[in-house]
């Protein structure tokens, strides 16, 4: 149940801070060029369904956005399970921010896949343990659930049929 202070953030001020979120998000990869990111997703097999590389920005700045609101909420909250779920958000932030660095710097499409696997269990468990509680916050894990589920096919595919030179494994499908 959440208390009666709860008081929101404008929704303007929370795109702001989701795209802010976001680009830092992608600064966190590191210093590979966009040249160089996209000769490495032009190099590696890619799921036949995969969508455009563009549209993974917009679909994270969406989730953050959610995010950051479910993160408000637990902040105002006094549902009993407030800990584990803050819990659950800081280890879903320290997946997103070193994302790009385990994918586009290390190029690793096994670790890629294990950060996108751990991602989909968070969003998972998050929803759960929010569903029981409160609803509302719950809806908020919603496009993280959605968007992890898919994204875990794709990095999946990757895993499957791309050679990791990190892990020194060959692909197990040609």
């Amino acid at each position: 149940m959440l208390t009666k202070k709860y008081t929101a953030l404008k929704w303007w001020q929370v795109a702001l801070l989701s795209i802010a979120v976001t680009a830092i998000g992608g600064l966190a990869s590191g210093l590979s060029s966009n040249k160089e990111k996209k000769l490495y997703n032009k190099k590696l097999k890619q799921a036949p369904w995969a969508p455009p590389a563009w549209v993974f920005g917009p679909a994270w700045t969406f989730n953050n956005i959610f995010l950051l609101l479910a993160l408000q909420r637990l902040l105002k909250s006094d549902i009993p399970e407030k800990n584990k779920l803050l819990v659950m958000q800081a280890f879903i932030w320290v997946v997103f921010f070193s994302f790009g660095y385990i994918y586009f710097n290390k190029k690793s499409p096994l670790l890629a896949a294990v950060w996108t696997f751990t991602d989909a269990a968070l969003a998972t468990s998050s929803f759960i343990t929010a569903y029981k509680a409160d609803k509302k916050t719950a809806n908020h894990y919603v496009p993280l659930l959605a968007w992890t589920g898919f994204a875990s096919t794709l990095a999946g595919y990757q895993a499957l049929t791309n050679d990791d030179p990190v892990l020194h494994t060959k692909a197990l499908i040609g």
